[in-house]
């Protein structure tokens, strides 16, 4: 086998120790990726065994995660959390040349990458400026090859300059994976009763919120259960049920009816709790959210949280009535619905415990025949879009752009940056 970064080489031994440290590690969000793991067995050098507790359709998926890259022990036993630069150990097609905080980051070509003559770039550099307006301007001046804003995407409303400036500019439209996401506390009054979380869906404009985001220039649709952008497993708005269907149609005067019908003629207060750390953006929609909230009845008080604090805890359910955040990320459906509604994950922050969705979402985890798994989960995002349990936001519709001396490159959805850079070059 072809040596990590480190120089040693890969071996059975490191895929054991790095999927039984992922389980290990006490308040791990993403544990529910492979917690399907009973035993893992490294055979020989080269050979690697794992035993499951029973059937589950995604592991292959689980497996190619990008939160379940593999870490050398040694690195572990150095660094410790692995939060230091250092500590980034791989076998990726790039190594870690210079990290500075807050400014950039320089990788340098692996020479050892396993896929032979790749990567062909020499080097490469992720400059981090969080401003649209500064980093419209760095790549308008040419400091930056690809698109500023994350996943290599333009704002369509800076589109039209940008064009005039590149008219050669290369792009592709696609839907972006990260959408919003809003939790209330189900064991509570009000939103124990489904009539008001119901309410709290028809008071959403989806269209508002796309419409008023840079990003997306009112182009993209509602999302369900599982984000739209995964179009092999997310269901169509217009296959849900005729009750599912209308709460993706923003009607006030009927939200204000399932209020009085469920006790609250005057609407209610209600703190919702979030960050502003997910950028400027996200908080637009939840402006736009809160006031849709408002016009229904329903008065929510913002409450802002610093990103640390609020990732170590509100999303793990440690809010007091409401939270709403983003997800996005993961390219298999079954993360979306296990750990946001099974009883005991980490990341069921709504506490979701309804045994007619425990037996639907352990049922298409053991069905492998892929046409009745895509039936059953599509009846999941039908009864979930009755249930409400969780309001999600919309899919915005991306583009994302390139320079024209930009060769054999395409945007995909996920994380794996060096997958999708890999067999790029610039041809200038």
């Amino acid at each position: 086998g072809k040596p990590p970064v480190n120089g040693r080489e890969l071996t059975a031994d490191d895929v054991k120790y790095t999927y039984e440290r992922f389980l290990a590690i006490k308040g791990n969000p993403n544990r529910p990726v492979l917690e399907q793991l009973e035993k893992i067995e490294a055979l020989d050098r080269h050979t690697v065994g794992f035993t499951l507790k029973e059937p589950f359709s995604w592991f292959l998926d689980a497996l190619a995660a990008t939160v379940t890259w593999i870490v050398p022990k040694e690195a572990v036993d150095h660094f410790g959390d692995l939060r230091k630069p250092e500590a980034c150990i791989g076998t990726g097609p790039w190594m870690l040349e210079r990290f500075e905080p807050n400014v950039r980051s320089t990788f340098v070509r692996n020479p050892s990458y396993f896929v032979p003559s790749l990567p062909y770039a020499d080097a490469v550099e992720l400059a981090v400026d969080p401003d649209p307006s500064s980093n419209l301007a760095g790549w308008l001046a040419g400091r930056y090859d690809f698109a500023p804003q994350y996943g290599m995407v333009v704002r369509r409303q800076d589109l039209d300059v940008v064009k005039r400036r590149k008219p050669a500019l290369q792009t592709s439209e696609f839907l972006w994976m990260i959408t919003g996401v809003t939790a209330m506390k189900l064991d509570q009054e009000p939103f124990r009763d489904v009539r008001v979380r119901r309410a709290m869906a028809l008071a959403t404009n989806w269209k508002e919120i796309l419409e008023a985001l840079g990003l997306f220039d009112g182009h993209g649709v509602p999302s369900p259960a599982v984000p739209a952008a995964l179009t092999e497993w997310a269901i169509p708005i217009d296959q849900l049920t005729p009750d599912g269907r209308r709460l993706y149609e923003h009607n006030v005067p009927q939200a204000k009816r399932l209020l009085t019908e469920s006790g609250y003629p005057r609407g209610f207060k209600t703190p919702v709790e979030t960050t502003a750390g997910f950028g400027p953006d996200f908080m637009d929609s939840v402006q736009i959210a809160l006031r849709n909230w408002k016009d229904a009845g329903v008065e929510g008080e913002l409450k802002l949280k610093e990103m640390g604090a609020f990732i170590s805890s509100s999303i793990f359910g440690r809010f007091e009535k409401m939270m709403t955040t983003i997800r996005g990320g993961q390219l298999f459906p079954d993360t979306y619905l296990a750990a946001l509604h099974l009883p005991g994950q980490l990341l069921n922050s709504a506490g979701v415990n309804d045994p007619k969705l425990n037996e639907l979402i352990r049922l298409q985890r053991r069905t492998f025949d892929v046409t009745r798994r895509r039936a059953i989960l599509y009846d999941i995002q039908r009864y979930l879009a009755e249930q409400m349990y969780y309001l999600y936001g919309p899919s915005g519709k991306v583009i994302s752009a390139w320079e024209p001396y930009v060769k054999h490159f395409m945007p995909n959805l996920g994380n794996d940056y060096g997958g999708r850079l890999m067999a790029a070059w610039l041809d200038k």
